[in-house]
Formats: structure tokens, C-alpha cells, sequence
């Protein structure tokens, strides 16, 4: 079981393919050309309740989906965004419980860095 898997790369044909070929095995989900710039990674307490984000996103699939993620850091801050979303432990906001936690079993990340790759996503 993937718990997550992540592959970081500066080369984003690489990522894409990666991500689109993992997408196509039986019982596989996708969201593909996540900008973090551009579309949270996870809603804020005062955040309305029906605010795009990843997390929500990924958790619309089910318990325990399998779920291949391709992400776009065009900047350091693009990468710190994503660093709690990536990271092997469960991820909880604010308001959410052991129930509502998005556990990441089943995850694959696949991350494009345009330049340096920094220490956070390196961890």
C-alpha cells in the first residue's frame, strides 16, 4: 500500500507520464495539473464550507481510494504549500477528528520542482 508514495522531479513530462500511467490500473483515481498557487491545499476554519481544495477533494473518493496526484511548484513557496499535504501523516485541519482525517494510504504525489528542490519537500 502506498502511504504516500511521492516521486519529486524537475522534469514535469516525467511526472505527468508517471501520474498518467498510474491512472490507468484498475480501481485508480487522479487529479491532475494541481497548481498550489492557485487551489488550496486545504480549507481554513473560515474558509466557507464548499471552498475547493485538495484534501476534500481526495477525501470524495473514499476511505482507502487509491488516488495518483500531479502537482505543479513553480516557486519555494509553491513547495512549502505542499509539504503537509505530502508528508506521511494523517492530514487534520483545524475542526476535523480521527474521523474526518485524511489518511494517506493509497496516495501517490508526484511533484514537479521548477528550480531548486528545498529541504521541507527533501524530508
Amino acid at each position: 500500500t502506498l502511504a504516500p508514495a511521492v516521486v519529486i522531479s524537475k522534469d514535469a513530462s516525467l511526472i505527468q507520464t508517471l501520474v498518467a500511467a498510474i491512472a490507468t490500473q484498475d480501481g485508480m483515481h487522479s487529479i491532475v495539473d494541481v497548481d498550489p498557487n492557485a487551489y488550496k491545499m486545504m480549507k481554513s476554519l473560515y474558509d466557507p464550507a464548499d471552498t475547493p481544495n485538495l484534501r476534500d477533494d481526495i477525501i470524495k473518493f473514499g476511505k482507502g481510494a487509491f488516488v495518483a496526484v500531479e502537482m505543479k511548484c513553480n516557486s519555494r513557496d509553491d513547495q512549502l504549500l505542499i509539504r503537509e499535504i505530502i508528508e506521511d501523516t494523517p492530514s487534520m485541519t483545524a475542526f476535523s477528528s480521527n474521523k474526518s482525517a485524511l489518511y494517506k494510504d493509497g496516495l501517490f504525489f508526484g511533484v514537479y520542482v521548477e528550480g531548486d528542490i528545498t529541504p521541507e519537500l527533501r524530508s
